[in-house]
């Protein structure tokens, strides 16, 4: 149970069940939600922040909230979407995930690999009008190696990094990295000034960021919304829009009434939410959605998963593992959380990356087979629990979690106590659960969600030191995997370790992969551009599927093109 405060308005408690909902319960829940709206509390409180705004203004409803613009500091999915509105990098994504310049016009690697020139763009400028310069390029590229970034393995091959000229800037590698190239395109390009100071310029770039990309942020009231304007020193084609109003509103089933109702123009939401609500005919009618929504349908790159402490006993046993992966039916979560707009994975590869591989191992729900898998691990039944001879202590999980996961956490625990395991779940704040028990390794096992981006590569992740192996995977094998793929000079030479690397996550489990959903962003239908062209669009009579994704399922990936 939580307050829920948006736009300076109190909306009251809702409480989010904790048992699997079908169509006919979770109607029940957004009716409850759209009749206390009604009343006008919420919609109240978006009419005060409607007064004396540009017409060219687009309201994005999202249920995070960035921590940091920093992009050492801020690694979450808030943080990440966020600074994606106001930095660049050298190279950036296209719609069909291919590379293109960004800030550097151009690019060049060497025959053998170990040298990379960057020629910029003339006469870049940051937000606030100062120069950008080779030498503002240099000192991003040593944060992004150096001890205070999460991300440093990303750059761990580089050997120098010298200034040719004012718009040529050379990157030499010890070693082949192929890579590299797509991890410069996550590197934020900050002004040098602030990052050669005490602190690194966090004091000033956490909150207020000044950056490259198409939008500067002017204004951020926690936990209520960021407003976010046009740069007009973008190096590339002026945002359509003059305004870009993030609005924060934490129960996705807010957000879903609040775009039925046309207080807010775009949203990521959930395929449940769609399916049985918003993409329906019974909408409520408002002067502000008189265009249907529509609803932009992406493959997903984002994988939910239920994380083991390898550490800890008895989870560094495979055969317990199993046994959980077997007790939790993956199908209906899918079905019950997604409206079916998932994927049940193997790995945390998504099918459309270009190196995902079909040679997995399917973990099939069956209860039964969980019970015997336990039972060889050594475990007898002794009532309602499972004990080890010499061991009075019972099987038991505890689940830590975040609220967006929340229910999916419960329903898995649910599944655990189905099979005679003490399971409960324990939600906390994002850099809570992070900070003090990921980190730490003071935890059981975690419900967390991993987004992928296009290039494979997945040290930070799965390598014996990634900073976020969180479950503590430590393996010879995979350490080696992982840098054949780093080394080999082509797709397909990495396409064989990453191969067998997937092989590999599918039998040990140290994950329980639940499901990939796919992106689904509903949007009025006056606004433009939201969807790719290689997205499949779809009102409410249509019910086709996607083929394409967005890099690291950014929702706010093209927003510069939206307009109305």
């Amino acid at each position: 149970m939580f307050l829920l405060r948006i736009s300076g308005w109190t909306i009251g408690h809702l409480k989010l069940s904790k048992l699997k909902l079908g169509k006919k319960q979770f109607g029940k829940k957004i009716a409850a939600v759209l009749c206390f709206i009604a009343l006008g509390g919420f919609c109240a409180g978006f009419a005060q922040q409607n007064v004396q705004t540009p017409m060219k203004q687009i309201v994005l409803g999202m249920v995070w909230e960035p921590v940091s613009f920093n992009p050492v500091r801020g690694i979450d999915s808030g943080s990440y979407t966020a600074a994606s509105l106001v930095y660049d990098g050298l190279v950036k994504y296209d719609r069909q995930m291919n590379l293109r310049p960004a800030l550097a016009e151009s690019f060049a690697i060497s025959e053998d690999g170990l040298t990379y020139r960057f020629r910029l763009r003339p006469n870049l400028r940051f937000s606030n009008g100062q120069p950008l310069t080779t030498s503002d390029v240099k000192a991003s590229l040593l944060l992004g190696a150096s001890e205070l970034s999460p991300f440093k393995s990303d750059y761990a091959d580089i050997k120098t990094i010298d200034i040719a000229n004012d718009r040529d800037i050379l990157v030499k590698l010890a070693r082949r990295c192929q890579p590299l190239i797509s991890r410069l395109a996550e590197l934020r390009i900050l002004p040098a000034n602030l990052l050669n100071s005490p602190d690194h310029g966090n004091q000033v770039i956490s909150r207020h960021p000044i950056g490259t990309g198409p939008f500067r942020l002017v204004r951020w009231e926690s936990g209520l919304e960021l407003v976010f304007e046009r740069n007009p020193y973008y190096w590339g084609p002026a945002a359509q829009s003059d305004r870009l109003i993030w609005r924060v509103v934490p129960d996705r089933n807010v957000l879903a009434v609040a775009l039925a109702r046309g207080e807010v123009d775009v949203a990521p939401v959930d395929g449940r939410i769609w399916k049985t609500f918003l993409g329906t005919a019974k909408l409520p009618q408002s002067s502000k959605n008189k265009a249907p929504l529509k609803v932009a349908v992406f493959n997903g790159n984002r994988t939910v998963y239920l994380g083991f402490n390898l550490d800890r006993e008895p989870w560094k046993e495979l055969l317990i593992r199993q046994a959980f992966a077997s007790a939790i039916d993956r199908k209906a979560i899918a079905e019950v959380f997604y409206g079916g707009y998932a994927v049940i994975p193997d790995s945390d590869f998504p099918v459309t990356n270009w190196a995902f591989s079909k040679d997995t191992k399917h973990v099939v729900y069956d209860p039964s087979l969980s019970r015997q898998l336990i039972e060889r691990a050594g475990y007898r039944r002794q009532g309602k629990f499972w004990l080890r001879p010499g061991n009075a202590k019972p099987l038991a999980l505890k689940i830590h979690t975040i609220k967006d996961q929340e229910e999916v956490a419960q329903v898995v625990a649910d599944y655990l106590n189905k099979i005679g395991v003490i399971c409960e779940v324990e939600t906390m704040e994002y850099s809570t659960v992070r900070r003090s028990y990921l980190q730490k390794g003071r935890f059981d096992a975690v419900l967390w969600s991993r987004s992928f981006g296009p290039d494979p590569e997945c040290s930070i992740v799965w390598s014996s030191k990634g900073p976020l192996n969180f479950c503590r995977l430590r393996s010879n094998e995979v350490d080696s995997l992982i840098a054949s793929a780093r080394l080999a000079g082509t797709k397909s030479e990495r396409q064989e370790p990453y191969r067998q690397l997937q092989s590999y996550l599918s039998t040990q489990l140290p994950w329980v992969f639940l499901a990939q959903p796919q992106l689904l962003i509903a949007y009025k239908g006056d606004i433009e551009n939201v969807a790719a062209a290689e997205a499949v669009v779809m009102d409410k009579q249509k019910g086709q599927q996607s083929t394409v994704g967005l890099p690291w399922d950014n929702p706010v990936f093209n927003a510069a093109e939206w307009r109305r």
